[in-house]
């Protein structure tokens, strides 16, 4: 048998919610002593949950029916060894008496590439009857909320879990409807709930390192590249919400480069990724020097769209801009406020941009009435000179 390998992200139900912690009793892959190697190497991508699938799981025997623990045990062993799936496609299973179960060992978000799962947390009640017991109701109810809360859910249905065997390979998972006597049990349980339309989530943040050059000559560009982990007991996703490297307070930066930002205030977005628990990862990005030789700086910090900055995820970046040998000329229109940096030598020419009084630019020539400047790192621009004075 081939045995699948990847690394444990062990997300104890305990720590699963920033809101709050199960008030209940659980286990985690650890405690249930799961022989994890088995799952270490799996081919997982880790997507934002979105929605709630509850599926009934029987069993013939009377041992594991009367012995939750050991039920969890086999269940996880037989798709690993018998079906070659490489994890338990359940996120958490429940029993009769109310004790909830971590089940696939990659955690919450954890997706086997089934199309079927997409964005589902998927909990397996372990039964052979339809209908739940108080206290399952009781933890199912308490566990539904708190995960819709902390992650904007509000979409729970109860399925039907279907193996599609195939010899010698992993076999394929096909979600269909429930039985109509569990379907009836889950829906009046969850009648009257309303689920949630944001999340409710507190990400935290330790910056590692910053990297920059100290100093810079002005009109260039400068890299800097930032070390982030993520302290969250949580993946970050990014599949639906990028994470923004953003200034600290949101206004448009001096430094910021047009066109290669994704906004005036937003250097760099992470997306198409997911960061785990205590995983440290590096963001690189390009600012520019656009300003007066001297100290500049400015504050950055990590964020989703419109959202609170990441617990201490604030970084300064800060160098000095120097001259070199460069000759500078300086913006100076008081009528209008601005100058258009046009493609060529005449009035006629495409504007690139109408850079405001102030603005200061490398100045590269000159003819007939016309500054040839540079516009940015490698783009050339003319304007009329008598809108310039040389600094």
């Amino acid at each position: 048998m081939k045995l699948f390998k990847r690394t444990i992200i062990t997300l104890l139900l305990f720590l699963l919610s920033t809101t709050g912690a199960f008030a209940l009793t659980s286990f985690s892959a650890t405690t249930l002593q799961f022989d994890t190697s088995l799952t270490e190497g799996a081919d997982q991508v880790y997507t934002t949950p979105e929605k709630i699938y509850i599926s009934q799981i029987t069993t013939k025997s009377e041992q594991l029916s009367q012995d939750p623990e050991l039920w969890v045990k086999s269940l996880y062993y037989y798709y690993i060894t018998r079906l070659y799936i490489p994890d338990l496609p359940y996120t958490y299973l429940l029993d009769e008496n109310g004790i909830i179960y971590q089940g696939k060992t990659g955690g919450l978000g954890a997706n086997l590439q089934e199309n079927d799962l997409d964005n589902a947390v998927l909990v397996g009640y372990l039964s052979n009857t339809p209908t739940l017991t108080v206290r399952a109701e009781t933890s199912l109810i308490e566990m539904v909320g708190e995960i819709a809360h902390a992650w904007g859910i509000s979409t729970v249905k109860p399925v039907k879990v279907n193996i599609i065997k195939e010899e010698n390979k992993m076999s394929g998972i096909k979600i269909t409807d429930a039985p109509f006597e569990f379907t009836t049990a889950i829906n009046n349980l969850f009648k009257d709930w309303k689920g949630y339309t944001e999340e409710n989530l507190n990400y935290k943040a330790t910056i590692e390192e910053v990297i920059a050059p100290m100093e810079s000559e002005i009109g260039s560009r400068v890299t800097v590249k930032v070390k982030i982990t993520n302290e969250n007991d949580f993946p970050w996703f990014t599949d639906r919400d990028p994470i923004y490297v953003s200034t600290k307070d949101g206004k448009e930066s001096s430094l910021a480069i047009n066109q290669l930002w994704p906004s005036f205030s937003k250097p760099v977005e992470i997306s198409d990724r997911s960061i785990k628990p205590k995983e440290t990862f590096e963001i690189g990005f390009e600012i520019e020097a656009k300003v007066l030789t001297g100290e500049v700086f400015q504050t950055f910090v990590l964020q989703k769209v419109d959202g609170e900055p990441f617990e201490g995820s604030e970084f300064e970046v800060k160098f000095d801009v120097v001259k070199g040998d460069k000759t500078l000329v300086q913006v100076v229109s008081p009528e209008f406020g601005f100058v258009n940096v046009r493609k060529c030598r005449w009035a006629s020419c495409e504007i690139l941009d109408s850079p405001k009084e102030g603005t200061i630019f490398i100045l590269l020539g000159e003819e007939a009435g016309w500054y040839k400047i540079q516009y940015a790192p490698g783009v050339e621009g003319w304007a009329m000179l008598r809108y310039f004075k040389k600094i």
